[in-house]
Protein backbone atom coordinates (compact mmCIF):
# COMPACT_ATOMS: atom_id res chain seq x y z
CA UNK A 1 0.00 0.00 0.00
CA UNK A 2 1.61 3.59 -1.41
CA UNK A 3 2.04 6.13 2.19
CA UNK A 4 -0.10 9.24 1.90
CA UNK A 5 2.15 11.93 1.93
CA UNK A 6 0.36 15.41 3.12
CA UNK A 7 2.11 18.62 2.24
CA UNK A 8 3.69 20.52 4.77
CA UNK A 9 1.52 23.83 6.24
CA UNK A 10 1.83 26.78 4.31
CA UNK A 11 4.29 28.30 7.05
CA UNK A 12 6.86 25.88 7.04
CA UNK A 13 8.66 27.12 4.11
CA UNK A 14 8.73 30.75 6.00
CA UNK A 15 9.70 28.89 8.86
CA UNK A 16 12.61 27.28 7.57
CA UNK A 17 13.81 30.48 5.25
CA UNK A 18 13.78 32.27 9.08
CA UNK A 19 15.36 29.62 10.88
CA UNK A 20 18.48 29.27 7.70
CA UNK A 21 18.67 33.35 7.54
CA UNK A 22 18.84 33.00 11.83
CA UNK A 23 21.84 30.20 11.69
CA UNK A 24 23.71 32.42 8.71
CA UNK A 25 23.23 35.65 11.08
CA UNK A 26 24.84 33.72 14.16
CA UNK A 27 27.41 31.10 12.29
CA UNK A 28 27.88 31.79 9.25
CA UNK A 29 26.54 30.12 5.83
CA UNK A 30 28.95 27.00 5.91
CA UNK A 31 26.88 26.32 9.57
CA UNK A 32 23.35 25.86 7.86
CA UNK A 33 22.95 22.43 6.81
CA UNK A 34 19.30 20.39 6.40
CA UNK A 35 19.21 18.53 9.26
CA UNK A 36 20.24 21.87 11.57
CA UNK A 37 17.30 23.45 9.64
CA UNK A 38 14.81 20.23 10.27
CA UNK A 39 15.83 20.58 14.11
CA UNK A 40 15.18 24.02 14.60
CA UNK A 41 11.72 23.88 12.71
CA UNK A 42 10.53 20.64 14.34
CA UNK A 43 10.22 18.70 10.83
CA UNK A 44 11.30 15.93 9.01
CA UNK A 45 15.05 16.34 6.89
CA UNK A 46 12.76 15.06 3.92
CA UNK A 47 10.30 18.31 4.89
CA UNK A 48 13.29 20.65 4.11
CA UNK A 49 14.21 19.06 1.64
CA UNK A 50 10.72 18.77 -0.29
CA UNK A 51 9.91 22.48 0.81
CA UNK A 52 13.65 23.97 0.12
CA UNK A 53 15.15 21.61 -2.26
CA UNK A 54 19.12 22.11 -2.53
CA UNK A 55 21.48 24.26 -0.84
CA UNK A 56 21.43 26.36 -4.08
CA UNK A 57 18.41 26.50 -4.14
CA UNK A 58 18.21 27.49 -0.68
CA UNK A 59 20.63 30.09 -1.31
CA UNK A 60 17.86 31.34 -4.10
CA UNK A 61 15.27 31.49 -1.97
CA UNK A 62 17.09 33.16 0.91
CA UNK A 63 18.08 35.74 -1.85
CA UNK A 64 14.25 36.28 -3.12
CA UNK A 65 13.24 37.11 0.17
CA UNK A 66 15.58 40.05 0.75
CA UNK A 67 14.80 41.01 -2.74
CA UNK A 68 11.03 41.22 -1.48
CA UNK A 69 12.16 43.22 1.56
CA UNK A 70 14.15 45.77 -0.84
CA UNK A 71 11.15 46.62 -2.79
CA UNK A 72 8.96 47.02 0.64
CA UNK A 73 11.56 49.51 1.23
CA UNK A 74 12.12 51.61 -1.69
CA UNK A 75 8.39 51.36 -2.01
CA UNK A 76 8.28 53.14 1.51
CA UNK A 77 10.72 55.67 1.01
CA UNK A 78 9.01 56.77 -2.37
CA UNK A 79 5.84 56.71 -0.16
CA UNK A 80 7.57 59.34 2.20
CA UNK A 81 8.34 61.63 -1.06
CA UNK A 82 5.43 62.38 -3.14
CA UNK A 83 6.05 64.54 -6.08
CA UNK A 84 9.28 64.70 -5.34
CA UNK A 85 11.73 61.97 -7.95
CA UNK A 86 14.79 63.10 -7.05
CA UNK A 87 14.35 63.06 -3.11
CA UNK A 88 12.49 60.05 -3.16
CA UNK A 89 14.93 57.95 -5.20
CA UNK A 90 18.20 59.17 -3.92
CA UNK A 91 16.58 58.13 -0.03
CA UNK A 92 15.51 54.95 -1.76
CA UNK A 93 19.44 54.48 -2.62
CA UNK A 94 20.39 55.32 0.90
CA UNK A 95 18.87 53.39 3.00
CA UNK A 96 18.89 50.50 1.05
CA UNK A 97 22.96 50.84 1.06
CA UNK A 98 22.71 51.45 4.89
CA UNK A 99 20.80 48.52 5.12
CA UNK A 100 22.40 46.05 3.24
CA UNK A 101 26.17 46.83 4.35
CA UNK A 102 25.25 45.16 7.68
CA UNK A 103 23.23 42.32 6.27
CA UNK A 104 25.03 38.95 6.22
CA UNK A 105 22.96 37.12 3.39
CA UNK A 106 24.39 40.31 1.26
CA UNK A 107 27.70 40.24 2.35
CA UNK A 108 28.47 36.45 1.54
CA UNK A 109 26.30 36.93 -1.72
CA UNK A 110 28.58 39.73 -2.89
CA UNK A 111 31.57 37.41 -1.51
CA UNK A 112 31.98 38.70 1.75
CA UNK A 113 34.46 36.32 4.31
CA UNK A 114 31.23 34.63 5.81
CA UNK A 115 31.93 31.42 2.90
CA UNK A 116 29.40 29.96 1.03
CA UNK A 117 30.16 32.21 -2.25
CA UNK A 118 29.74 29.46 -4.44
CA UNK A 119 26.15 28.82 -3.92
CA UNK A 120 25.31 32.97 -3.46
CA UNK A 121 27.66 34.76 -6.28
CA UNK A 122 25.79 33.01 -9.39
CA UNK A 123 22.73 34.98 -8.28
CA UNK A 124 24.39 38.24 -8.58
CA UNK A 125 26.53 37.46 -11.80
CA UNK A 126 26.27 34.66 -13.73
CA UNK A 127 22.54 34.14 -13.00
CA UNK A 128 21.29 37.37 -12.33
CA UNK A 129 17.84 37.09 -13.92
CA UNK A 130 16.22 35.41 -10.76
CA UNK A 131 17.64 38.05 -8.39
CA UNK A 132 18.98 41.56 -10.35
CA UNK A 133 15.79 41.38 -12.80
CA UNK A 134 13.21 40.58 -10.11
CA UNK A 135 14.21 43.76 -8.20
CA UNK A 136 14.84 45.70 -11.41
CA UNK A 137 11.28 44.93 -13.07
CA UNK A 138 9.78 45.52 -9.52
CA UNK A 139 11.22 48.80 -8.39
CA UNK A 140 11.11 50.32 -12.10
CA UNK A 141 6.81 49.67 -11.35
CA UNK A 142 7.25 51.08 -8.02
CA UNK A 143 9.10 54.44 -8.94
CA UNK A 144 6.58 54.55 -12.13
CA UNK A 145 3.62 54.36 -9.96
CA UNK A 146 5.05 56.92 -7.63
CA UNK A 147 5.92 59.71 -10.43
CA UNK A 148 3.88 59.59 -13.31
CA UNK A 149 5.13 62.90 -13.82
CA UNK A 150 8.50 62.25 -14.79
CA UNK A 151 7.86 61.63 -18.70
CA UNK A 152 9.58 58.21 -18.68
CA UNK A 153 8.28 54.85 -20.27
CA UNK A 154 7.90 51.69 -18.37
CA UNK A 155 11.10 50.48 -20.32
CA UNK A 156 13.17 53.32 -19.75
CA UNK A 157 12.16 53.59 -15.65
CA UNK A 158 14.16 49.65 -16.11
CA UNK A 159 16.82 51.10 -17.96
CA UNK A 160 17.42 53.89 -15.34
CA UNK A 161 16.83 50.81 -12.34
CA UNK A 162 19.10 49.11 -13.74
CA UNK A 163 22.00 51.65 -13.65
CA UNK A 164 20.84 52.82 -9.96
CA UNK A 165 20.91 49.09 -8.90
CA UNK A 166 24.43 48.24 -10.76
CA UNK A 167 25.57 51.34 -9.11
CA UNK A 168 24.44 50.68 -5.50
CA UNK A 169 25.99 47.12 -6.23
CA UNK A 170 29.02 49.05 -6.95
CA UNK A 171 29.06 50.82 -3.90
CA UNK A 172 28.13 47.74 -1.94
CA UNK A 173 31.52 45.94 -3.10
CA UNK A 174 33.71 48.74 -3.18
CA UNK A 175 32.61 51.29 -0.86
CA UNK A 176 34.64 54.26 -1.35
CA UNK A 177 33.25 56.35 1.36
CA UNK A 178 29.83 57.06 2.89
CA UNK A 179 26.85 56.38 2.17
CA UNK A 180 25.95 60.17 2.71
CA UNK A 181 28.65 60.76 -0.04
CA UNK A 182 27.47 57.83 -2.07
CA UNK A 183 24.34 59.28 -1.96
CA UNK A 184 24.81 62.22 -2.85
CA UNK A 185 26.18 61.26 -5.85
CA UNK A 186 23.49 59.45 -6.34
CA UNK A 187 21.08 62.75 -6.19
CA UNK A 188 23.27 64.28 -8.85
CA UNK A 189 22.85 61.56 -11.38
CA UNK A 190 19.25 61.33 -10.62
CA UNK A 191 18.94 64.90 -11.24
CA UNK A 192 20.26 64.61 -14.30
CA UNK A 193 18.69 61.34 -15.58
CA UNK A 194 15.19 63.16 -14.25
CA UNK A 195 15.89 66.34 -15.98
CA UNK A 196 15.46 67.91 -12.69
Amino acid sequence: MKAVTHPAPARTREKLLAAAAEVIRTDGWAAVTMGKLAAQVGVSRQTVYNELGSKAELAKALMLCETDRFVARVSADVAAHPARPVDGVTEAFRHTLEAARGNPLLEIALGGAQGGRDDFLPLLTSQPEAVLGRAVDAVAAVFARAYPEVPLAASEWAVAVEAWMRLLLSHLVQPSGSAEHASGQMRWVIGRMLGR
